[in-house]
């Protein structure tokens, strides 16, 4: 402790003022960025997701993603307004297994519609409802930034750590343990402080994050219409891509 204006106050250590100090800066960075590729990958219980997308303030969003062997390919969003994705071979494959399982006639129907999107981008309008596991959702820098804190909670200790070398770059790597968790966050330690990475493991789930490309311009020009089938070709009553 210190005496200052007639009280006692904490001394802060280094290496916490320097953690929090960081996390301000890159945090503000990161919320005011205009563009950003945002890569997760992500082993839970249930399974293994990974997503890297490049995406902006306009809504256009390009990139990959893998939920599952029978959901895995890339994705174009233009403007925010349609959307083309088109599913890996693989995927389709599997699909067709799936399919088997169900019956000849399921297996009939799903063959024929994943003859149809086999090497092609499904359009999908925009608007069109997406599941709450499509990568679709995760395009939306604006929505993204928003959800961001400002700065460490009261009660957050985050420690800044010696450089070191991290995605072939110089990096502060910042920790933090909070409820049994430890989440270590990678900042640039040469130019400004972006937020290069994150790693965190609670409760069986590992999560890894890598964030690039900062203010790179994001190409997102729709598929030749030789590339592309409209979803309704596909699904024209609705309900589930292949009904599997």
């Amino acid at each position: 402790m210190t005496y200052s204006g007639g009280s006692f106050e904490d001394v802060v250590p280094d290496d916490e003022r320097r953690g929090k100090e960081l996390t301000v800066e890159a945090l503000k960075l990161l919320r005011d960025v205009g563009s950003v590729r945002i890569g997760v990958d992500k082993v839970t219980p249930k399974g293994h997701q990974k997503v890297s997308l490049h995406m902006d303030r306009d809504n256009n969003c390009t990139g990959t993603f893998d939920a599952g062997p029978a959901q895995r390919g890339d994705l174009i969003m233009i403007g925010g307004g349609s959307t083309y994705m088109r599913f890996s071979e693989e995927s389709l494959a599997v699909i067709r297994e799936m399919a088997a399982a169900r019956g000849p006639e399921t297996a009939a129907r799903v063959r024929e519609r994943t003859a149809l999107a086999s090497g092609k981008y499904l359009k999908i309008p925009a608007g069109a409802a997406a599941g709450p596991a499509s990568p679709v959702n995760s395009c939306d820098l604006d929505k993204i930034t928003r959800a961001m804190p400002v700065g460490p909670g009261p009660d957050s200790v985050i420690k800044a750590g010696p450089e070191t070398r991290r995605y072939g770059k110089d990096v502060t790597p910042l920790v933090e343990h909070r409820d049994g968790s430890e989440t270590s966050v990678y900042i640039a330690a040469q130019g400004k402080p972006y937020v290069l990475g994150l790693e965190s493991e609670k409760d069986g789930e590992v999560m890894r994050m890598r964030f690039s490309a900062y203010e790179e311009p994001v190409t997102a020009v729709a598929p030749a219409a030789a590339q592309t089938i409209d979803i309704t070709e596909i699904r024209p009553g609705g309900g589930g891509l292949f009904e599997v």
